[in-house]
């Protein structure tokens, strides 16, 4: 839990930029300030936070009626503004309480601190009427600086999360074994065990779970539909979080022993994995590693699906900055966690993508996220034993 100590820190931090208070509306940004968890509260825009976070650690935080114990029981030692769902306006709510709070810290005249790109546009103009001496600030490009580099509490919270999210992909598989002399599940059964045993494991939020198959294979997401059919090739792609701090994985398997083709495919995709690990480094840019690893494919003639790039941070929320992407040249530093997610086309044109988390480290990646042996796919043939 964050304190007045640690929240004057990041304050800290900020002095450079001028600003003496921090205002933010992003539930995931508000997360990683206060570590409070909010796992759904994106899906909500009509139920918007804000939080500010004053020069001496103090703090207001403005939420949902509903939601104010679920804070209180986090430990939240701030304050606390609560509105419900029966008031007309709730931005108007958020810009005077925001106003309330400027004046009771004497920082009505004062330097904040916003995220332009995450704060919606009604609520910048209330509080520029609301609070007219104030001089506003973006902050974007150092939060994402600052969220980027995890601490160890952070590490332990992303290390736990990729742990209960595979494992509830092995024990939903472990279900599928033993379903196959039965009538087999669906797909959408199979992502709800991955969804249930994360639960059962500790995870605090289930998120997205996909299970594609045959044609919806070929598709970067799909509706799961439909049975397993047997020599098929498999991807299941999933996310799920704790306290705050999300998984994101993908795992390959096959209904029976994996072909030659499938096999050499899935070889393939580790393969070029491999590539990309040699070249995360503290100082590499983000665009150069995606440039060279799409040079490598087409050198080795795999067929890289990289429209989305192929790979990116992961913290408060499911895909964040940075981006192994073209337009990212962001250098890597030590302890920014990222996702190496490399998509390659199987035999039926099917997308591969066996996805893992790794901490930067100056010594080169560590992986957090793997804990079964995914040097092939996961061969499904009725035996549990394959455990």
């Amino acid at each position: 839990m964050r304190g007045v100590s640690d929240r004057r820190k990041v304050m800290e931090t900020l002095d450079p930029h001028g600003c003496s208070v921090l205002l933010v509306t992003d539930p995931a940004t508000i997360t990683w300030l206060a570590d409070i968890e909010f796992p759904f509260a994106a899906h909500f825009p009509e139920r918007p936070l804000c939080c500010m976070i004053f020069r001496d650690g103090a703090a207001v935080l403005a939420a949902p009626h509903e939601w104010i114990q679920g804070i209180a029981d986090q430990g939240w030692d701030g304050e606390l503004v609560p509105y419900s769902d029966g008031q007309a306006d709730a931005l108007a709510l958020l810009a005077r309480s925001a106003a309330e709070a400027f004046a009771d810290k004497g920082a009505h005249k004062a330097g904040a601190g916003i995220e332009v790109q995450r704060l919606p546009a009604a609520l910048a103009e209330m509080l520029e009427k609301e609070l007219p001496w104030v001089r506003w600030t973006g902050l974007d490009a150092p939060l994402r600086s600052f969220r980027s580099r995890k601490t160890g509490g952070q590490l332990d919270r992303l290390k736990a999360a990729a742990e209960q999210l595979e494992f509830g992909i092995i024990a939903a598989l472990q279900h599928l074994e033993g379903s196959l002399e039965d009538t087999g599940y669906t797909a959408a059964e199979f992502c709800e065990r991955i969804r249930v045993h994360v639960y059962e494991s500790g995870g605090t939020a289930g998120g997205m779970a996909c299970a594609a198959a045959g044609d919806n294979a070929r598709l970067w997401w799909g509706i799961p539909r439909g049975k397993f059919v047997p020599g098929e090739l498999v991807r299941v792609e999933a996310t799920s979080c704790y306290r705050g701090y999300w998984a994101n994985a993908s795992r390959m398997i096959t209904m029976g022993e994996a072909s030659l083709l499938q096999a050499r495919a899935y070889r393939e995709n580790l393969d070029l994995k491999q590539k990309v690990l040699e070249l995360l480094r503290p100082g590499a840019p983000c665009g150069s590693i995606y440039e060279r690893i799409v040079e490598i494919a087409q050198d080795e003639g795999v067929e890289l699906r990289s429209e989305f790039g192929i790979g990116h941070g992961i913290g408060v929320s499911e895909r964040e900055a940075p981006y192994l992407a073209r337009d990212d040249d962001t250098p890597l530093e030590e302890d920014m966690c990222m996702v190496v997610s490399l998509y390659t086309a199987g035999p039926q044109k099917e997308l591969i993508c066996s996805k893992d988390t790794y901490r930067i480290t100056a010594q080169g990646p560590v992986c957090i996220s793997s804990f079964h042996d995914w040097q092939a796919p996961y061969s499904v043939t009725g035996f549990r034993s394959a455990h």
